[in-house]
């Protein structure tokens, strides 16, 4: 049996730095995309180091939902990503809200698509509070420059399913953040 793959530090690292760069976001989603689709689950989920990739990720989607022109990846801690929207630079900080304890890298790749009941959808769906109480307590716990944005990607798989009961959840699950960020979106 083969070593798990690893990406090394100097690819990681140009990877960082080339994200870093102004790019169109057409172009920055496509790259990213380039990036990420081949790593398997394990590396990507598992492997110390990447999370640049998930704010990448993040950044990639949200540049595309708000029409951004350029986005780019904040070299230094805080925040994690830039957009320039109609000459006006907007810093956002990402973030992920899932169920509480899972580990991605640690779930089965699976080989075939398998049913995923409705029932699941709602139970994932339940769990969204929880989620967004416990990403939204961390990150009003540091602090951030002046201005910045918080972007939440909501990765519990309810396929949209819930909309009607789920934009009042989603703004009462993200209130305390309004006071340390200059907005709050949620994807």
């Amino acid at each position: 049996m083969s070593a798990p793959l690893r990406i090394p530090r100097t690819t990681l690292d140009g990877w960082r730095s080339e994200l870093s760069n102004w790019m169109v976001a057409d172009a920055f989603r496509l790259r990213v995309d380039q990036i990420v689709r081949p790593l398997p689950r394990h590396v990507f989920f598992g492997q110390a180091g990447l999370a640049f990739l998930r704010d990448a990720w993040i950044a990639a989607r949200a540049a595309t939902a708000l029409s951004s022109d350029l986005v780019r990846l904040v070299p230094a801690d805080r925040p994690d990503f830039e957009i320039h929207i109609d000459g006006q630079i907007q810093q956002f900080e990402a973030t992920e809200a899932d169920q509480d304890g899972r580990r991605r890298g640690d779930e089965p790749a699976l080989a075939e698509l398998s049913p995923d009941p409705v029932e699941k959808w709602r139970e994932r769906f339940e769990a969204i509070p929880a989620a967004l109480d416990q990403v939204v307590t961390k990150k009003i716990g540091k602090d951030y420059p002046p201005g910045v944005g918080l972007m939440i990607y909501v990765n519990l798989g309810c396929y949209s399913a819930f909309l009607d009961e789920g934009f009042p959840i989603l703004q009462t699950g993200t209130a305390k953040a309004k006071d340390t960020f200059r907005s709050v979106f949620v994807m």
